[in-house]
């Protein structure tokens, strides 16, 4: 790992998914205080240097691909400045967000480079300067230890389970050419972008989330007051996307998010691996289930085996006769 330089590829503007940026800084940090290289981003859109501003407080470099042609996410474009600046730079690694947009490009550049990836990994680890990334397989049945020999290594990693990382830095910014994508075969009409929330389940201290068992979709009221009277946020697992009642962005799980919060509560969650995939490194884990023999209770820190129709409203009730009824998320 002596003198690697790392590559991170930040995302920023319409329909990118910036929420990766701060897990790719921190495993970036990781991989770099472990070699003498440097820790470098590229970041490519329009209108970016807000970003890229903000980008270089956790980075030695960002380097910049400010054009119209990449307001919106353009494969050959994106791939042409990605190879290029990794031709130039010959770092150890690359690092993509586990996003629409890093699982596309990641592999294109590997290609074009005759490498391999590493995709939806959720560790890396270093022993004795050997690198190596752990990533699920068979939907979160098992986790694999990838290793791998060749130069640059490219992996794209899951979102969340990641500190706000400190700005240390004095980075600098550079502009890079984009040029002309000459021949393109693949041209984006429009980005459509889903539905604000406002909520960001991956970046939550606090979240509570319901599954199949809470029966009826009404019934998610009771786990949206709970994880209001704490100061959280409401989330769900798969069945419940799958179903129509939510988007992804409200899910935890392996197809959705990997969260680490203070506090999990999981409400009617019976604990399947890919669910517990997503949750299983929250710090304190409360489990309430009817099933004694639920998965989740396997990895919960305190169960209650019970109705969750019975239990949650009396929870949520302690709760703010504790709190007085303050907005938690008000006080200071």
């Amino acid at each position: 790992m002596a003198g690697a330089d790392v590559i991170i590829v930040c995302e920023a503007g319409k329909g990118q998914t910036e929420a990766a940026n701060t897990r790719l800084i921190a495993i970036g940090e990781e991989l770099t205080r472990h070699c003498s290289g440097r820790l470098l981003c590229l970041l490519a859109g329009h209108d970016i240097g807000t970003k890229a501003a903000e980008l270089s407080r956790h980075v030695d470099e960002v380097c910049v691909a400010d054009s119209p042609l990449l307001a919106n996410y353009n494969p050959e474009a994106h791939l042409k400045i990605a190879q290029t600046l990794v031709e130039e730079l010959q770092p150890r690694v690359v690092l993509f967000g586990h996003t629409f947009i890093g699982m596309d490009l990641a592999p294109r550049l590997a290609s074009r480079l005759g490498v391999g990836v590493a995709s939806n990994c959720f560790d890396v680890r270093i022993e004795n300067d050997a690198l190596s990334f752990m990533r699920p397989m068979y939907r979160g049945r098992i986790n694999a230890r990838v290793v791998m020999d060749f130069r640059p290594i490219i992996v794209t990693l899951q979102l969340g389970g990641a500190e706000p990382p400190a700005a240390g830095r004095a980075g600098t910014v550079r502009r890079i050419d984009v040029g002309p994508v000459e021949n393109a075969k693949i041209k984006p009409l429009r980005t459509i972008e889903p539905a604000p929330t406002g909520i960001d389940i991956a970046k939550a201290d606090i979240v509570v989330a319901g599954g199949r068992g809470i029966g009826e979709k009404q019934n998610f009221t009771l786990v949206a007051e709970l994880a209001e009277a704490l100061g959280g946020v409401p989330a769900c697992s798969r069945p419940l996307v799958d179903m129509g009642w939510f988007g992804t962005s409200h899910q935890v799980g392996l197809s959705g998010n990997t969260v680490k919060p203070k506090l999990y509560i999981a409400c009617g969650i019976s604990g399947a691996v890919e669910h517990l995939h997503g949750m299983k490194e929250s710090k304190t884990i409360v489990a309430i289930n009817k099933d004694p023999d639920a998965p989740i209770f396997k990895v919960a820190h305190y169960g209650v085996v019970g109705d969750l129709n019975e239990i949650v409203p009396q929870l949520t009730r302690e709760v703010r006769a504790v709190r007085g009824g303050k907005d938690p998320r008000r006080e200071t």
